[in-house]
């Protein structure tokens, strides 16, 4: 594999590297989340993409605490609340429609380019979903393409899943999102992870250059998608924060922190900060 294997080039390559992350989280002793399939998802390359990144251990952990908190958010409100269909915008490799106990009934949509799609249905074409899996190929950018999005989830109460995907997206697109989601399909819940410029620098963390490159040139931040979102009437029903509910995974924290100074004065980020997985309703 050349060197220029390893490198992001398109927006889809990140979703290689993310299940890379998933892999080796799936075959460590402590690991965060259990994927079977990421290995097989993610290739070479996948595992090329993230060796290469700056801080490939707190990438690999971030995505480990994300795929958990989704997991655990995603499994409650279907518990809880009458959700005919799961919406999964940008899915890229996610494999919940097959690795978590979801109802056998549950329809499951998931939204991404058409090569994207395509290589996820041949790597994956042996394998049974545990629910009803469908898929539309569409550019959440397009106008045209979210009203056909909207209307293939159609009237019936639906969950919204934006997981590391509104960060790429132009302001614009995460606006449109907030304001017709809820209008014109039965999206009544929406998931999203929020990460606070604060958050990033409290913890030294900052957006690869390969993955910047892939954003937006008028991406926004964490603070200003949560606002978009609230903006647009959705409130938080529901969260998972990076900050206060991290005790089960103390132990990696100390591995990857411990020997870094504590700064001086208070602490750059409050344990209000809404850094952390959220699931909003209307």
């Amino acid at each position: 594999m050349s060197p220029s294997d390893a490198e992001i080039t398109h927006v889809s390559d990140t979703a290689l590297m993310v299940a890379a992350c998933r892999a080796l989280e799936s075959e460590c002793q402590d690991g965060l989340v259990h994927d079977p399939f990421a290995a097989r998802l993610a290739g070479e390359r996948g595992m090329a993409m993230l060796r290469a990144l700056p801080q490939p251990e707190m990438m690999r952990f971030g995505i480990g605490v994300r795929s958990r908190f989704m997991d655990e958010l995603l499994l409650e409100a279907l518990a809880s609340e009458k959700i005919v269909t799961v919406l999964s915008l940008g899915c890229g490799l996610d494999t919940r429609p097959w690795r978590l106990d979801v109802p056998a009934d549950l329809r499951w949509l998931e939204v991404d380019f058409a090569d994207m799609l395509d290589y996820k249905n041949a790597r994956m074409s042996a394998e049974t979903p545990r629910c009803r899996r469908e898929f539309l190929a569409a550019d959440v950018t397009d106008a045209a393409h979210r009203r056909n999005i909207y209307a293939a989830v159609g009237p019936a109460p639906a969950l919204m899943i934006t997981e590391g995907f509104l960060m790429y997206l132009p302001a614009a697109t995460v606006e449109a999102l907030a304001a017709e989601a809820g209008h014109t399909s039965g999206i009544a819940h929406w998931m999203s992870d929020i990460m606070t410029t604060a958050f990033m620098k409290a913890i030294n963390l900052n957006t690869p250059p390969s993955v910047r490159n892939m954003q937006a040139p008028d991406c926004l931040n964490g603070e200003q998608i949560l606002e978009t979102i609230r903006n647009q009437g959705w409130r938080t029903a529901a969260r998972r924060s990076y900050i206060t509910d991290m005790a089960f995974a103390r132990e990696r924290v100390q591995r990857m922190f411990g020997d870094q100074p504590k700064p001086a004065g208070p602490p750059p980020v409050t344990p209000d900060d809404p850094t952390g997985i959220h699931r909003f309703t209307r």
